[in-house]
């Protein structure tokens, strides 16, 4: 799951964001935003992952 920092970031730098303008906004570091967005997006290729082998095993699941 994403926290709630994670989420602010990816949404800003999806708007289109800089990582410097991110930092700005959020009032943090650059290396802090720069750490949010690595660990978001290795949380959401682990999630892909897991719902990859999840259909393969014929697991159903539903998004919450």
């Amino acid at each position: 799951m994403l926290t709630k920092k994670e989420r602010q970031v990816l949404e800003l730098r999806k708007s289109g964001l800089k990582q410097n303008e991110i930092a700005s906004k959020l009032r943090i570091s650059q290396p802090a935003v720069s750490a949010f967005l690595s660990n978001a997006l290795r949380k959401i290729r682990d999630a892909e992952k897991i719902v990859g082998f999840a259909k393969k095993l014929g697991v159903e699941y539903e998004e919450e």
